[in-house]
């Protein structure tokens, strides 16, 4: 690599004006590669203005290609950003038919995603909110084409014609803002070229599973204006029979396509435009009647004789036919102006993101999990959000005459949004049938022992009523911010990072809770009729802080100190005016890594000790059919991350890993819900013990094979394994012990054979290949006493994809 000599210079006073601003604050986006088709690293450009060409050298004899990136808003090599970070390219999703972001936790360590259609949950070093409860928002933040978005809702909607997706893992507040304080995912997704091409993937799997998947890029003017348009239609067959009903829950059909356009009018000028719609149909849910009292079991099985309570064998008897009914809308406009060298400056570039998105589910669904009909719920939910953000980023010399070079860049952003949310209780016809049995009496707190043998003989009574226990919410949500980072480097070798971000939010909710009918349900969930208008304003300081040192061309190290914070929030749930608002959130988190190029270029090795102390961490216990909600006083995250890929000397093998070893835990929460397994023990002392969703260790390993197809010089051939582990963790709040898992490996593999031109490809993937039966989710049953409803993961899959490229 040539490098440029540095120039030394003062800054002029209004540079330097300028630069005293920016060292008060700044965004540090950071990116590391992705394994590509072949083994090696692909190149990972950061979007900015627009996504920057990649720079990357021809890899040595034996070594891995240098990677150019842009990832702190400069291009660099990406060993050189201190961040801990995981990357997923296009062609590892497009080979391992991982076509949702559940699948993105089978390639990068110490994450974690379930993506229920009506409620995905995103954890990041076992730091995760439950967003059943549309009153908390995530505790990871979304990316999609640098548009920032305020809900997880759109991650299942935009996995089609992906360039990669990038895992920023541990605070984030001084760029991405609050609701970042345990990572960001970006989705970042292929731009418009300047040719004509295009590419389609056609897949079928066992179980039964379509997915047709295309684009098309059309150059309009010729060096002037580019569009893609690109799209999707996917049918899938669930993993659970519901021997009721008589078909799979979980399957889902789903449409959605994507416009882009890339307007460049000039070397300076860079316009990007693109919008997105998607429609999703899901039977749901794939709840599993799991470890049941025996009343409730034996009043289930009246109902249908096939009822269990295995909650891993597939199987469930739910009567009603609930679905799950997902439509989401995304427009982004982003304008870059290239200004050039100015007042002592160089290399000034303005961007703005203007961007609006929204969506609504409408859900229906059986929340006792049996073939009586006993209790329904209803679920609807609109959500709109508009952005701005103004962002100047560029460079200068020093700082005041001071060090070497200073890449700064500043921001501004607005962002407001608008929820609207109905979380209903239904009685259903068997409702009073149930309130005569044992089971019945079990839960409404009744002794059952001389009555309930009684009831249990008189004969099966049906009487619809009208009877609902409707929980109506709104929110509007308004929220500002300044921000600012400098990289600053003061001798050849040591750089520091300063990065400051002031935020103010302005929340406004209603809450309108009221009983229809006889009032039972109220009654069975102990829920109050109220009405209740609750405001929040607050603000949020979020700093960075860091040491950057360049040891070799090869070596370097890098310690870091930020800020998080996550906004306070109301409980959109709520049965009784008293639980209504929970507080902020803060993190502080601090890392020290290394990345590394060893062995004259084959093997990266990345590593990332971390710390993050979290004070008031937001709680949400499901309850069944309402949430607990909290704040734990204390909690500490801490561990080891390590990202590493080897090119064999013999040049057909490469592997790629990402590991991670470390423990997220309650430092002080005494007052923390009582499991159901307690009895009628209403708070517990979780103070030493684990959060829900965080495995003390996670791995991925994928040994890849690429060789020439024998007879032929032209084919090749390339055969890898994706091995996926996870130790024991609870998905429950309350460490109830019913809802942990032990560890387990997930194994899958990929078969793809396409010629040298890579103008096709056939592929054979598998998933879960051992067919795995685990606990993903466990809760507590809404309406059976002592009782529990599980999801299990994923059930064998094996598919094959054809691709051509033109």
């Amino acid at each position: 690599m040539i490098k440029k000599p540095i120039h030394w210079a003062r800054l002029s006073p209004v540079a330097a004006g300028a630069m005293l601003f920016a060292a008060g604050s700044a965004p540090l986006y950071a990116q590391d590669a992705a394994p590509a088709a072949d083994g090696e690293l692909s190149t990972i450009p950061v979007p900015q203005e627009a996504p920057a060409t990649p720079a990357t050298e021809a890899p040595t004899d034996n070594g891995l290609a240098e990677v150019v990136v842009t990832a702190q808003k400069k291009k660099q090599n990406l060993q050189n950003v201190p961040l801990s970070v995981g990357v997923i390219s296009a062609d590892t999703l497009a080979e391992s038919a991982s076509f949702d972001a559940g699948s993105i936790e089978d390639f990068v360590a110490n994450v974690q995603i379930d993506v229920d259609p009506q409620a995905p949950v995103i954890g990041i070093r076992g730091f995760s909110t439950e967003t059943d409860n549309v009153g908390f928002e995530p505790s990871v933040g979304i990316v999609i084409d640098d548009l920032a978005i305020g809900r997880p809702e759109f991650v299942p909607d935009g996995m089609f014609d992906i360039d990669r997706v990038e895992v920023l893992r541990g605070s984030q507040g001084t760029l991405f803002g609050k609701n970042t304080i345990a990572g960001v995912i970006n989705f970042v997704t292929t731009e418009p070229k300047d040719d004509f091409s295009g590419n389609v993937m056609l897949t079928g799997a066992d179980p039964l599973q379509r997915r047709a998947e295309a684009a098309v890029n059309v150059p309009i003017i010729d060096g002037l204006l580019a569009g893609r348009v690109s799209g999707v239609y996917w049918k899938k067959l669930g993993d659970v029979e519901n021997s009721t009903l008589g078909r799979k829950e979980n399957s889902f059909s789903q449409r959605a396509g994507r416009a882009k356009l890339l307007f460049t009018p000039g070397d300076k000028w860079r316009i990007s435009l693109s919008g997105q719609l998607s429609d999703t149909s899901v039977d749901y849910p794939n709840w599993q009647l799991y470890d049941a009292s025996p009343n409730a079991l034996a009043y289930a099985q009246e109902y249908d004789p096939s009822t269990e309570d295995n909650g891993t064998d597939s199987h469930t008897t739910e009567n009603t036919p609930g679905y799950v009914d997902r439509h989401s809308h995304l427009l982004r406009g982003l304008v870059s102006y290239d200004a050039g060298d100015f007042w002592g400056l160089r290399d000034v570039n303005y961007t703005t993101i203007v961007g609006h998105a929204g969506f609504s589910i409408r859900s229906y669904f059986d929340i006792d999990t049996s073939a009586a009909d006993i209790v329904n719920t209803r679920f609807n939910v609109d959500y709109q959000q508009n952005s701005v953000e103004f962002r100047p980023n560029g460079r200068a010399d020093s700082l005041f005459g001071l060090g070497g070079d200073v890449d700064w860049t500043l921001g501004l952003f607005a962002f407001a949004s608008d929820l609207d949310s109905h979380l209903d209780t239904l009685a259903g016809s068997d409702l009073i049938d149930f309130a005569l049995s044992s089971a019945g009496l079990d839960a409404l707190g009744i002794p059952s022992g001389t009555l309930g043998p009684i009831l249990d003989l008189l004969p099966h009574l049906s009487v619809p009523i009208d009877d609902e226990l409707l929980r109506g919410f709104a929110q509007t949500s308004r929220s500002y911010a300044v921000f600012g980072q400098m990289t600053w480097k003061l001798t050849d070798k040591l750089s520091t990072i300063a990065g400051f971000r002031f935020g103010w939010e302005k929340k406004e909710a209603d809450f309108d809770t009221e009983s229809v009918g006889p009032g039972l349900v109220a009654l069975v969930v102990g829920a109050d009729t109220f009405q209740a208008h609750r405001k929040r304003n607050e603000q949020d300081i979020s700093p960075k802080g860091g040491l950057q040192y360049q040891w070799t061309p090869d070596v370097m190290t890098f310690a870091t100190y930020t800020r998080g914070f996550k906004g306070g929030g109301f409980n959109a749930t709520a049965d009784t005016a008293d639980n209504l608002t929970f507080s902020p959130e803060k993190a502080a988190s601090w890392e020290l890594g290394i990345k590394s190029r060893l062995f004259h270029n084959s093997m990266t090795f990345n590593a990332t000790l971390y710390r993050t102390d979290v004070d008031n961490l937001q709680t949400v216990d499901n309850q069944g059919t309402s949430f607990t909600i909290g704040n734990a006083a204390k909690a500490r995250l801490q561990g080891i991350e390590v990202e590493s890929q080897w090119r064999a000397p013999w040049r057909w093998l490469s592997v790629v890993t990402s590991l991670a070893y470390g423990s997220a835990e309650y430092q002080k929460y005494t007052n923390a819900p009582a499991a159901q397994e307690d009895g009628d023990a209403e708070t517990q002392d979780l103070s030493g013990r684990t959060l829900a969703h965080a495995p003390k260790f996670s791995g991925t390993l994928s040994p890849i094979v690429t060789t020439p197809l024998p007879f032929t010089s032209s084919m090749m051939l390339k055969l890898a394994a994706d091995l996926s582990y996870r130790s024991g963790q609870y998905s429950s709040v309350d460490l109830d012990s019913h809802s942990h898992q032990d560890g387990y490996l997930l194994v899958g593999g990929r078969i793809v054979v396409l010629p040298e031109s890579d103008r096709w490809a056939v592929i054979f993937s598998g998933t879960n290949l051992t067919n795995k039966h685990a606990l993903d989710l466990v809760f507590d049953h809404a309406v059976f006493h002592d009782s529990y409803v599980a999801q299990q993961i994923p059930l064998r899959s094996l598919a094959i994809s054809a691709q051509y490229n033109w």
